[in-house]
């Protein structure tokens, strides 16, 4: 498992200098490095962060529109919340991580800069946060799907409501540590704060994408499985077997996941790669500016995942179109 997200690198290209090159040339330049960091930093990750924030802004009032009665509503409107929280975090760390804004001084003081390491405290734990809700609601429909008539007995909007506490405890546990633990200059990364990443982003996202994987492939066959013995009950029958509502949720939860996956493959792969090739990390001479390039365009990615989902949340959700509509396409 890869220690730690590379939050400096990933939250600046513009502030890495050629020392660190040491007397290797690397694979990709210094000079093009920083290019693709203005490119990826100030342009993609600034737009897909704001859109991120109008986006989710709007699913977390249509949810409470709807109300959290259903299983399903809580775990979306959970997602919008840490996803907003993401997509705000990711803006303010462009804004002032990045030369020539990190120059600046607050009036303490301190750099500008250290308002943007702040932010990353924030953001990746609310991405292993997004992550463990888009596994448990990957995993809660599989078994609505599965065990139709245990599943209400199992997934109650109680427990399900439980889960995400728990998790939300122990990510503002490990917010609250890097914070007060070791102190500033918070863009000081540290042993300890290795460890406070690697627990909170590192190895929980990439256990919830196993799980999301592993559901969502079943829930994809028991899906198909549903579908051809409905078409088969319809030949028989005027009456067709099972119930449109969950199928559509589940339609939904199969999209939403698909983003998730599609958006997280590339940060597991590079984890992976690190670990069967231990000398691709950002400190190699050589490869260094490779890895924290494709760092960062995975955290961007990772910030794309948390601004799309309302395109599935209207295409699939009737009810979501119909009070999305009257609040805001009258």
């Amino acid at each position: 498992m890869q220690e730690t997200p590379d939050v400096l690198a990933v939250a600046s290209f513009t502030n890495v200098t050629e020392k660190h090159l040491h007397h290797i040339s690397p694979i990709i330049s210094f000079y093009v490095l920083k290019i693709i960091g203005y490119i990826n930093g100030f342009f993609l990750t600034i737009v897909v962060g704001v859109l991120g924030i109008v986006t989710n802004t709007a699913n977390i009032s249509v949810y409470l529109k709807m109300g959290l009665s259903e299983t399903t509503n809580i775990n979306f409107f959970s997602l919008s919340i840490s996803d907003l929280l993401v997509s705000l975090s990711a803006v303010l760390v462009q804004l002032t991580y990045n030369q020539p804004v990190s120059a600046m001084k607050l009036p303490s003081g301190a750099p500008l800069s250290e308002i943007g390491m702040a932010a990353c405290y924030i953001m990746f734990p609310c991405m292993g946060c997004s992550a463990w809700i888009t596994a448990v609601l990957s995993i809660e429909r599989c078994l609505c799907i599965s065990m139709p008539l245990k599943v209400k007995e199992i997934c109650t909007p109680k427990r399900t409501l439980s889960l995400i506490l728990v998790m939300v405890i122990y990510q503002m546990t490990f917010i609250f540590l890097l914070f007060l633990d070791p102190g500033p200059p918070y863009d000081v990364l540290g042993e300890t704060k290795s460890i406070y990443f690697m627990s909170s982003f590192s190895l929980l996202s990439f256990v919830c994408f196993f799980f999301v994987v592993v559901s969502t492939t079943l829930l994809v066959v028991r899906l198909k499985q549903n579908l051809e013995w409905r078409n088969e009950a319809a030949k028989q029958s005027s009456k067709s077997s099972g119930n449109p509502k969950e199928i559509k949720a589940a339609r939904s939860v199969v999209a939403i996941c698909t983003i998730f996956i599609m958006c997280f493959t590339p940060n597991v792969a590079l984890v992976l790669t690190s670990l069967v090739y231990p000398k691709f990390n950002q400190h190699d001479p050589y490869l260094g500016t490779l890895m924290i390039a494709l760092h960062a365009i995975c955290t961007m990615l990772q910030v794309l995942s948390s601004a799309v989902n309302i395109v599935v949340y209207y295409r699939m959700s009737t009810k979501y179109r119909e009070v999305f509509n009257s609040m805001y396409c009258r």
